[in-house]
């Protein structure tokens, strides 16, 4: 055990050796290459001395990092490379400075260049078991590693896998530098159900229906600077949302296959997950908010709206703006109807699929103009009842999949001159009907769920050529 530890404290100073030789051998290269002009030449006295201490230098870094890796942490393929390219650095650099002394200029060429190539592919290896695949060429191609984070989005939390579009996103972007294929800090990786439920070395990670008991949590909820809290510092940290999340997934028993509305959700939960769904309205659907601004809700309401199981919620921070989401509302009542109204002036996105509404329900909603965003798939309404939203006159995105309206009551919202995205998949819209609607919204994106784009008149020009004379 004690000689483990030694052997563990002198591996550490890898990364501060390592250092020493990439800087020595680097610059007796550079002394090497100006050595040739006149006015340099007085540098070749000291080039020797250059190759000797980065000789030394990669000898120790050679023999800390062998220690180092005795811990198991890294990919084995990666640490393979790595390790022989440091070999050949510590030997290419001792057969440089022999290869001085024998006063043979071209072995002292071709190691030159063979030591730069070296050094090159060992410093890349390096910086790939330390910070990730694409740690340098990432910076080439104009990638970086937050693009390599992009969040999901998620437009429906409710219907969401809860592992893998709600929890591995996080263990992505905040766990895998150290947790993964190609790093595993204390044995253990993040990123497949198995190597999860396996562990690390000091044993299992996460115990289901148990957080408070489950390394993984524990470590989430430390001091920041204790030493055991993850992610370590100066490294992105599990946000509060995250965190609320990830205990939600571990009590509910570690499900890798069920969706969101399989599991029990407390507010909390209901609010977290309506949140993900909240970057749809501002990226992904390019919405545009209000210019003016507006007075905020009453407060009973919106307590009114939340006991109704409605999740609703401000579109950004410090705006009076908001969404409304009634994915979990059971049945569409008149208590609920009055109190959506009481927020016309505030409300931006409506979200209420499955819903059964009378026309005089749609009639109101018809009322709610400043909204943007109107999703209402799979609901039932009326042909009459849909063109109560002709006075929806902002209405920028409308979602009628699986309504069952016509062509004839969908034409009757052209005047909606703001619609950019029309969604009308397994409704009543005949194929051949596209044309017109495409006509009658010009700036529309219309998603017809399969249907073939007819090629409009206009978009065609008929070339007539002059009659050839026999």
């Amino acid at each position: 055990m004690a000689l483990l530890m030694i052997t563990d404290f002198i591996g550490h100073f890898h990364p501060v050796l390592v250092h020493l030789p990439i800087g020595m051998l680097l610059l007796a290269l550079l002394m090497q290459a100006l050595s040739v002009q006149e006015k340099y030449v007085s540098l070749q006295s000291a080039i020797p001395v250059a190759y000797l201490a980065g000789f030394i230098g990669a000898i120790m870094s050679c023999i800390t990092g062998w220690l180092l890796a005795s811990k198991g942490e890294y990919d084995e393929t990666t640490l393979d490379l790595h390790r022989w390219m440091g070999i050949g650095v510590a030997v290419i650099s001792a057969s440089g400075y022999f290869f001085l002394y024998q006063k043979n200029s071209l072995l002292v060429k071709i190691s030159a260049l063979l030591l730069f190539v070296l050094i090159t592919i060992t410093g890349h290896l390096g910086g790939t078991l330390t910070h990730g695949e694409g740690y340098l060429t990432n910076v080439i191609s104009g990638s970086t590693k937050d693009s390599l984070f992009t969040p999901k989005i998620i437009t429906n939390a409710q219907e969401a896998l809860v592992y893998t579009d709600i929890i591995q996103p996080v263990l992505q972007q905040k766990c895998y530098n150290c947790h993964s294929q190609k790093k595993q800090k204390g044995g253990l990786r993040l990123d497949a159900e198995d190597w999860i439920l396996k562990g690390g070395k000091d044993g299992l990670i996460v115990k289901a229906g148990n957080p408070e008991s489950s390394d993984l949590y524990k470590r989430v909820i430390l001091d920041p600077l204790e030493e055991k809290h993850m992610p370590p510092k100066g490294k992105p940290q599990i946000t509060e949302q995250e965190r609320v999340l990830l205990h939600w997934w571990i009590a509910s028993g570690l499900t890798f296959e069920k969706e969101a509305k399989e599991l029990e959700q407390p507010a909390a939960i209901k609010t977290a997950l309506a949140s993900l769904e909240k970057r749809v309205l501002d990226h992904s659907m390019n919405v545009t908010l209000p210019s003016e601004p507006v007075e905020k809700a009453s407060e009973e309401v919106l307590s009114n709206l939340h006991k109704a199981g409605i999740t609703i919620l401000p579109v950004a921070i410090n705006s009076n703006y908001l969404t409304a989401n009634l994915v979990s509302v059971p049945h569409f009542t008149k208590e609920i109807e009055e109190q959506l109204v009481k927020v016309k002036k505030q409300l931006i996105w409506l979200k209420m699929p499955n819903c059964k509404l009378s026309d005089s329900s749609w009639q109101k909603i018809g009322t709610c103009n400043q909204l943007r965003k109107l999703s209402i798939e799979h609901s039932i309404i009326s042909d009459k009842g849909l063109s109560y939203l002709s006075s929806l006159t902002h209405l920028q995105f409308l979602n009628l999949v699986d309504t069952k309206i016509s062509t004839k009551v969908l034409l009757q919202l052209k005047n909606l001159q703001e619609l950019t995205q029309i969604y009308i998949g397994q409704t009543n819209v005949l194929k051949g009907d596209f044309e017109r609607l495409q006509k009658a919204f010009p700036k529309a994106k219309i998603d017809s769920g399969g249907y073939s784009v007819i090629t409009l008149s206009t978009d065609t020009q008929l070339v007539k050529m002059p009659a050839v004379k026999k």
